[in-house]
């Protein structure tokens, strides 16, 4: 009897210390949380990571948006005014590609095939989706500050980023040779890869030519006078496209000129240019 009463204790003993080496559960490791971005990234630039993509800073500030009338080739459309942006905004160093496309989207409708040329043949209702994909994508990895997005520049935000503090016809000048852009006289006949072509001042590539670029706003008049952070018409037949293209001439390849497409419209000459910024509001 008493062989099996220190058996017992034994048996008891194993038992007890197997349970006191088993860690309690506020002791039991936890899964790592995220920690959300409360700010935008830091730095006059950065890369977004899930699509390698370069993005530069373009600080607050005034200048004079459209064309003065002594401007060679100018159209009616390009009345000059004073422009006031009070926030910075980030935006693509190049235009987005055809491999940046298709791992957000996961399809290439480019006529032009090749991973580093501008994803093109795209309208700007699918630009707009791509936009907000990859917001959804970034905001679930923790890395987009609150009320931040993906979207279109304004295009008083893209002329300002083109311009570079510049006042002439051209971020170069008031001239432009095909060793500075990809525009018809250089005669490819294609687009060509991004960053080919020298970067303007602030670090840009391929704001004049290549492929036109949308542009968040609907087209409209320019208001008179003067204006802060304008917004086109969110309503409209038309929407915003700038910076000319491979198979335009060299004065479409100005900094002011405009042009108006319907946002289901595509072609080989049109593309984008992403930007990072607070979320803004259309005027109707």
């Amino acid at each position: 009897m008493k062989y099996q009463i220190a058996a017992l204790s034994i048996l008891l003993l194993l038992v007890t210390g197997c349970l006191s080496d088993k860690p309690s559960r506020s002791e039991e490791p936890k899964a790592p949380e995220t920690t959300p971005a409360t700010e935008p990234p830091n730095g006059e630039s950065f890369s977004v990571s899930e699509i390698n993509l370069d993005m530069l800073w373009c600080k607050p500030g005034t200048f004079m948006m459209g064309s003065p009338e002594g401007e060679k080739d100018r159209p009616k459309d390009e009345t000059q005014y004073e422009v006031t942006l009070t926030k910075g905004f980030y935006l693509g160093k190049h235009e987005v590609t055809q491999e940046q496309w298709e791992k957000v989207m996961g399809s290439n409708p480019s006529g032009f095939k090749g991973v580093t040329l501008p994803v093109e043949k795209v309208n700007w209702d699918e630009v707009i989706k791509f936009c907000e994909k990859l917001t959804q994508m970034e905001k679930e990895a923790g890395r987009l500050p609150e009320g931040w997005v993906y979207t279109l520049p304004t295009e008083a935000q893209w002329e300002y980023a083109c311009r570079a503090g510049t006042k002439t016809a051209y971020s170069f000048g008031d001239e432009i040779t095909p060793k500075q852009a990809n525009f018809s006289e250089a005669k490819i006949g294609k687009t060509t890869p991004v960053g080919t072509y020298p970067a303007n001042t602030w670090g840009f590539h391929d704001m004049h030519g290549n492929v036109w670029e949308w542009c968040l706003d609907g087209y409209g008049k320019y208001p008179d006078g003067s204006a802060i952070d304008p917004v086109g018409p969110s309503v409209g037949s038309t929407r915003v496209s700038r910076g000319g293209s491979w198979s335009h001439f060299g004065r479409n390849m100005r900094s002011a000129p405009r042009y108006g497409s319907t946002p289901g419209y595509r072609y080989y000459t049109l593309g984008f240019r992403l930007s990072l910024q607070t979320e803004k509001k259309r005027t109707e």
